[in-house]
């Protein structure tokens, strides 16, 4: 499996569908996508991922959309966005990577902490207050979010 990353700074239709399958409000996605460093991951066969990185505190980078094209699903490709990620962080300054999920995305929460992604916060009721319409995963109405951090620990780096 080889993904080369492409960044983006306006999101074709395809893309856009692939960055709606990860959060589903069009207005969200408008609102974080011009402050952030977006990419598109392709396959031999084309468009394959889409990963959305935005700056949050000093040294905070937070993942604010991560998404597999659904045909492309069970082939590594959302590890191998995550451990794009980390790297991207890494090589610009950031110590910490933050990722947000809900309380019944089970694979992607399952996925994140094998990655090494640990849950520092509960919002409840974010998806309830900040989404017009109901969300329903894996039988359940969503409701609560997970922020979930990566802690990068590398020698010889300044702590501020």
């Amino acid at each position: 499996m080889v993904l080369t990353y492409q960044r983006v700074t306006a999101p074709t239709t395809e893309e856009n569908r692939l960055l709606l399958l990860a959060d589903p409000s069009q207005r969200l996605i408008d609102s974080y996508v011009p402050v952030s460093n977006v990419y598109a991951a392709n396959d031999a066969t084309g468009l394959a991922g889409m990963l959305v990185l935005k700056p949050q505190e000093p040294l905070t980078i937070e993942i604010m959309a991560l998404a597999v094209s659904p045909t492309k699903q069970r082939r590594e490709y959302g590890r191998a966005l995550l451990v794009f990620a980390k790297q991207w962080a890494i090589e610009h300054g950031y110590r910490t990577v933050r990722i947000a999920t809900g309380t019944t995305s089970l694979k992607q929460l399952y996925l994140y902490q094998q990655q090494g992604f640990r849950v520092v916060r509960v919002d409840p009721d974010y998806f309830t207050q900040n989404y017009s319409q109901t969300i329903i995963e894996n039988g359940l109405v969503l409701r609560d979010r997970l922020v979930l951090d990566l802690q990068i620990n590398l020698p010889n780096l300044p702590i501020n």
